[in-house]
């Protein structure tokens, strides 16, 4: 049950925390048996980091230094090189993590939406024996907003708590999450219920917040990315006008970007932290452990900042999942994080419900084949722009606007989606991308355009 605190409460608590069918072969190897014959299964630890994309990190082949423990953790698991989001802002896509669902059928579409009552991931597995905790203060990712259902505990608060008792008896202090420095508070409490966790076996979620807008990196990662600006950009306010559709010069974009960067490489380092403890404890190696954005983040690629719409850059994640005596490797299939709940149960033996639309990645990681799926489909219903669907193969992108046609794009020639994609030599590839496209939009109920392509494009 989710219980919340009073500041008494939650300090206390950092004193008490502080002082069913065949399963697949490789998991039985690993689990055994307890002393007195009970099945001993794999404690799962689910990562997720606010705003990272694939691009930005080092193992994706981004130039600077950024994630080196992401790298690191990467190379003893399996690293899907093409995961994408299912919608480009927190609520719908973390959703989609949790339940194996499209945002539409989950709920958490708008800020003032919740994520429906509908089978999570912590549901199934607190169902199975497994003790569940979360820990998180993203603002979007709460109790209210539905997102602690399943969890026996679920800390959305303390951290929240803990910048407000900075302010203890000052009237007029507010405290505004995107400018406060949060994953260290995070990892707190995260490692001391580690550390003194009895429960086994455990679902353990954290997700780290401080990627997301605003960028505030502290020393030596403020200026570690662009030592030399002298400009007046300072990572505040970054979704806010005049700066969100209006471009500034090349040099404060590039300090944007640095910010950015200077905080995912803090992150990292969090992350490391975290890591760490998991291998000292001996949990890094009795555990299924998936690290991986939630959604990624836009500087003017496509004339604007912040996360709303569908281009790659806020879609395309790192994703890498370390499995109990299995080996590492890197793979190019097409998958969503709506994959990461039934690829858990599948490695579990446990039946996936019937409700899930993600596949089990289980069979490319045991190489019985490359790919689980052709297409994808991604949906932004957040309000911020109008309504936007997609359906994305490897080689093409077909893009359907609720306000305008649709467009196309070639992903291999023009992977930063800048060119509308002529309908010629299109057409075979655009009617089944369209088609998969349309399937959804019906069978969700969301919106029903005339989904007509564009003939060319300027």
């Amino acid at each position: 049950m989710h219980i919340k605190f009073t500041l008494f409460s939650f300090i206390l608590l950092l004193f008490v925390v502080g002082c069913q069918s065949q399963v697949l072969q490789s998991r039985q190897e690993v689990s055994g048996m307890s002393p007195d014959g009970a099945e001993i299964l794999p404690n799962i630890i689910l990562i997720t980091i606010s705003s990272l994309r694939s691009d930005h990190v080092g193992i994706y082949g981004y130039e600077r230094e950024t994630t080196p423990h992401f790298d690191e953790f990467s190379k003893d698991s399996v690293l899907f090189e093409n995961a994408f989001a299912s919608s480009s802002w927190q609520m719908p896509a973390v959703g989609s993590i949790l339940t194996s669902l499209y945002p539409s059928q989950h709920g958490a579409t708008h800020i003032d939406k919740k994520m429906k009552n509908c089978i999570t991931l912590p549901d199934i597995l607190k169902s199975k024996g497994y003790y569940t905790a979360g820990f998180s203060c993203n603002p979007r990712l709460t109790e209210s907003d539905g997102f602690a259902q399943g969890y026996d505990f679920y800390d959305d608060f303390s951290v929240d708590l803990m910048l407000e008792s900075l302010n203890f008896g000052d009237e007029n202090a507010t405290v505004d999450i995107n400018q406060q420095r949060t994953n260290d508070l995070i990892n707190d409490a995260t490692i001391r219920w580690i550390d003194k966790n009895s429960h086994k076996p455990f679902f353990l979620s954290v997700h780290y917040y401080d990627n997301h807008w605003d960028y505030l990196p502290l020393e030596p990662y403020d200026t570690l990315f662009n030592p030399d600006y002298s400009g007046t950009i300072d990572g505040k306010l970054i979704s806010k006008e005049p700066l969100y559709s209006n471009k500034p010069m090349d040099e404060d974009v590039e300090q944007i970007i640095a910010l950015y960067d200077g905080q995912v490489r803090q992150t990292d380092e969090d992350l490391g932290e975290l890591l760490a403890l998991l291998k000292t404890s001996g949990r890094l190696e009795d555990s299924i452990i998936v690290v991986m954005g939630d959604h990624g983040e836009q500087f003017y690629e496509h004339g604007n900042t912040s996360h709303h719409g569908l281009y790659d850059e806020l879609l395309h994640v790192p994703l890498a999942i370390s499995f109990p005596q299995y080996g590492a490797g890197k793979n190019q299939s097409l998958v969503s994080g709506m994959d990461v709940m039934p690829t858990v149960l599948d490695y579990l033996g446990i039946p996936a419900p019937i409700q899930c639309e993600g596949k089990s990645l289980m069979p490319i990681v045991d190489g019985k084949t490359e790919d689980v799926r052709e297409y994808l489909f991604v949906e932004y219903t957040g309000g911020a722009i109008p309504d936007v669907f997609a359906a994305r193969s490897r080689h093409f992108k077909y893009v359907q606007p609720s306000d305008s046609d649709a467009i196309g794009f070639d992903l291999v020639k023009d992977p930063g989606e800048q060119r509308y994609l002529e309908s010629e030599g299109f057409k075979e590839e655009l009617s089944a991308l369209k088609s998969y496209c349309q399937n959804y939009i019906e069978q969700l109920g969301i919106y029903k355009p005339a989904l007509q392509a564009k003939e060319s494009v300027q």
